[in-house]
């Protein structure tokens, strides 16, 4: 504020300064006038209130009622909880949310796939006329439950054999539509005779029955089950050349052989490789994966000849670890292939063991997915069984070094392990429970 003794207001903006100011310093006082009035207003009617609560003397109509109690708060029930919890972590709920939903969804898809009616064509008068060729070791479990379930669904199944017991094992099935199918892919001319005969067999020409029509050929090449651990150094080449002619050159012969036929018949072909142990790569087991990626290099390219035009579909089952679950039936088919000598040589006693130690996925998966590929509905790569796809994606993904180091440990203590062989496989067969099992029942059937 200017001093009386100054100079005279040179401008209006200091004369207006000037009373701004008187005017801010006048309204300050007053508020404080006024604050200190209203407090000691309120000290005197809290003293007036509280004397005259206080006196008997004064009516109790006219004494002011007392404050009200203070509120107690409530504990917040479940849903406020979860309601203030997800307002407060909205990205966490969202995920939960996204992940559940996904799950839901995916399971519900899975369940109406499966509970999908899956059955063959049949003629006008239900004569069956689809035929498939199973093109697979008779006395593997994986062949058996194949062939049984295409058979219920309505096809007419043939398996390839090459020897009497093979054939004696398909036939005590004792299916009218599950018939052995004679092929000796070493002989050219043998093979070409049995591709003609059979390709007269489809389409009769005096026959008064509806053409049939080969839908599908199911490869399921054989991989070493359970592999042997052994060096490539210590692997002879008389062990690659029958390893490679088992393995490779069987089915790609049939392919070759029944190839005119699915191109006519607009045929599908379907190829059953195990994935969890080559798709690795791991030491020590050189025979299961060359003869794994030997198989992928040969898939690649036929799936490439075999385009669009073609009409053919290929379709390529990598299997995980499955559920074979106690085959009793599988023991009554042992019974007639009992005193045969060469079932022996083809039967390991240890593999029931090795399977067990796994819980795999059921079967059904497998026959869902092997129908879906034949009538179209299922192309390229399809994965069934437990681990199939997660050790495709880690043998694709994860650096050589990283498998390489996670797997050296089991190899090392493989080396070390001395390799331990039965006196005989049979005399391993009658000391297993199986046989125990297997002499009972032929017992019981004689």
């Amino acid at each position: 504020m200017p001093d009386h003794d100054s100079e005279p207001f040179g401008s209006l903006e200091d004369l207006l300064s000037y009373l701004y100011a008187i005017e801010t310093t006048v309204e300050g006082e007053v508020n404080k006038i006024a604050d200190s009035i209203d407090a000691v207003t309120d000290r005197l009617s809290a003293s007036l209130r509280s004397a005259i609560g206080d006196s008997p003397w004064f009516p109790e109509a006219a004494k002011p009622s007392p404050p009200p109690p203070a509120a107690i708060a409530r504990p917040a029930g479940y849903f406020q909880v979860s309601r203030d919890w997800i307002s407060r972590h909205r990205a966490i709920t969202a995920a939960v949310v996204c992940f559940l939903g996904t799950g839901a969804f995916l399971i519900w898809r899975q369940r109406r796939h499966n509970r999908v009616k899956r059955r063959a064509k049949r003629g006008k008068n239900g004569q069956r006329t689809d035929v498939v060729i199973l093109a697979g070791p008779p006395s593997a479990p994986l062949t058996r439950s194949l062939c049984l379930d295409l058979e219920r669904r309505g096809f007419i199944v043939y398996i390839p054999v090459n020897s009497l017991w093979e054939e004696r094992l398909i036939q005590a099935e004792s299916k009218a539509d599950i018939h052995p199918l004679h092929l000796d892919v070493t002989s050219p001319s043998s093979l070409s005779s049995t591709t003609r005969k059979f390709t007269a067999l489809l389409d009769p020409s005096d026959a008064p029955r509806y053409p049939l029509r080969l839908v599908s050929l199911i490869l399921l090449p054989q991989t070493p089950s359970p592999p042997e651990c052994r060096k490539i150094a210590d692997i002879s080449a008389d062990t690659w050349s029958d390893a490679f002619s088992i393995h490779l050159l069987s089915p790609f012969t049939l392919v070759q052989a029944f190839l005119p036929l699915m191109l006519s018949h607009k045929s599908s072909v379907l190829f059953l490789t195990h994935t969890n142990i080559p798709s690795l790569s791991p030491p020590l087991h050189g025979e299961a994966s060359v003869i794994a990626h030997a198989m992928d290099s040969y898939i690649s390219t036929l799936r490439k000849e075999l385009a669009l035009p073609s009409g053919i579909n290929l379709a390529r089952l990598k299997l995980g670890a499955l559920d074979y679950g106690s085959d009793h039936d599988a023991l009554k088919m042992a019974v007639a292939l009992r005193h045969d000598d060469r079932i022996h040589s083809t039967t390991n006693p240890n593999s029931a063991t090795e399977q067990n130690k796994v819980r795999g996925s059921p079967l059904r998966e497998l026959h869902l997915e092997v129908f879906d590929c034949i009538v179209g509905k299922r192309r390229g790569t399809v994965y069934v069984g437990r681990g199939s796809r997660t050790y495709d994606i880690l043998g694709k993904v994860v650096p050589q070094g990283i498998v390489g180091w996670m797997l050296g440990l089991k190899a090392r203590r493989g080396e070390e392990q001395k390799e331990t062989r039965p006196s005989s496989a049979v005399d391993d067969l009658q000391a297993s429970p199986g046989w125990e099992s297997v002499d009972q029942i032929g017992e019981d059937v004689a």
